[in-house]
């Protein structure tokens, strides 16, 4: 049984290594990570090419018709029914024929102011969508940082009780070597500390993957951190539901850009209708030796006539795309309203429940810990009665830990509804 206990000391040792070995980190607080976030995402920066690209289809829209030059009727050789014409260069072109015709189309009833308005839209729908993008990148690593936090902390707590132990398994070694304790409270301190040091470690492989989790969010400076900013008793906020929807529907991306759907919406109805009126065709034609007149210039103009196809098809798509606009706008207004009081109930519940237990509670945990582990230590206590406080100590503080994260949690959620940051 001595064999059987000097091996659980070297696997004693030989954890406890490994757990003192920790990824280089760069340390940072949230703040400074939500910086390097704004300036090195690569989803952020490929989304403002399609800002650029909005602006350079403004330009596009602003642009006339190319005019049209058609040259036709050039005879290549000459027949004996030719006539005698000046010559065009030199002594050439005396039997030469052409025709020359320039067109310019000419939209009417407004098409391309119409359809320039149409891409403004555009231009501000990719603007929004920017800030949509932003808000749930914004909102997914805020929340990604707060999971890593609360890994940190129970890494801490964990850390904490290897410690503890790994110092009470060396001195119960001692103590069964000179036949002071059984060899079965050594061996039940030895498993205990085991067992701890085993989630350490599982914490420790969570807290590497979520850092990588992190780290996708930062571009080319993405690599291990931790965050500096610790996870104390959260600032609680007074509920104001009518306040933050008001706030929601002023500043939701996703709010404006279903309402400058339905602009959009207008500006195709304001085109299908000047669509009804056809273009104008003006011409200016040039005709040598093909005519009466030996030199001919004359002007034209044509134009479709509106008797069977005046768009009304396209009218009436647009028409009821108006229709469905303002039921999805009265729809997405109901659901925010709807989210952000479910929310405020959640946080008004949890800041109660955090406030029975939360006023010095996690101190008085940490103060009765170090009176447990001097009372054992000086065999005051059984070690079934400390096990038993160490279990109920450590549910206690993560149970506690895991409250905190979801109220902080709750608080990114209302961020998040609310589009900007509540104080």
């Amino acid at each position: 049984m001595r064999k059987i206990g000097i091996a659980f000391v070297i696997l004693l040792g030989l954890n406890s290594k490994l757990f003192a070995q920790e990824l280089a980190e760069n340390r940072l607080q949230k703040s400074e990570i939500e910086q390097v976030f704004l300036a090195h995402n690569l989803s952020l920066m490929a989304q403002r090419f399609q800002l650029k690209q909005a602006e350079a289809a403004v330009l596009q829209a602003k642009l006339w018709p190319n005019p049209n030059i058609s040259i036709s009727e050039v005879n290549l050789w000459k027949n004996s029914s030719s006539e005698s014409l000046p010559a065009l260069i030199g002594n050439y072109g005396r039997h030469q024929q052409v025709q020359i015709e320039l067109e310019q189309t000419i939209e009417l009833a407004g098409k391309r102011k119409k359809r320039v308005q149409l891409q403004l839209l555009e231009k501000v729908n990719a603007q929004l969508q920017f800030e949509e993008l932003l808000r749930n990148l914004k909102y997914d690593l805020r929340s990604q940082c707060l999971e890593l936090q609360v890994l940190q902390e129970k890494e801490r707590l964990y850390a904490n009780q290897v410690d503890i132990f790994h110092k009470l398994a060396q001195s119960y070694q001692n103590q069964w070597k000179a036949g002071n304790v059984s060899e079965m409270d050594f061996l039940r301190i030895q498993s205990e500390t085991i067992a701890f040091g085993n989630k350490l470690n599982e914490i420790q492989q969570e807290k590497i993957a979520k850092m990588n989790a992190v780290a996708r969010y930062l571009g080319a400076k993405g690599k291990a951190l931790s965050i500096a900013d610790t996870l104390g008793s959260p600032a609680f906020i007074a509920i104001r539901q009518n306040e933050w929807k008001i706030m929601a529907l002023d500043n939701r991306s996703d709010y404006k850009i279903i309402h400058n759907e339905f602009k959009k919406g207008q500006a195709q109805l304001d085109i299908a209708k000047a669509e009804r009126v056809p273009d104008l065709q003006v011409s200016l034609n040039y005709d040598r030796g093909g005519n009466i007149m030996r030199d001919f210039m004359g002007v034209g103009v044509s134009m479709d006539l509106p008797l069977f196809n005046r768009n009304q098809g396209n009218i009436r798509v647009a028409t009821l795309e108006l229709e469905k606009n303002k039921v999805e706008i009265e729809q997405f207004r109901i659901d925010i309203e709807r989210e952000i009081d479910f929310l405020s109930s959640r946080l008004s519940n949890l800041e109660a429940s955090l406030k029975t237990t939360d006023n010095g509670f996690d101190g008085q945990l940490d103060v009765a810990l170090e009176r447990y582990v001097r009372n054992f230590q000086q065999q005051r206590l059984t070690i079934v009665e400390f096990i038993d406080f160490i279990n109920n100590y450590m549910e206690n503080k993560e149970s506690l830990l895991e409250r905190r994260a979801k109220y902080l949690q709750y608080k990114e959620e209302l961020t998040y509804l609310v589009g900007k940051d509540i104080s």
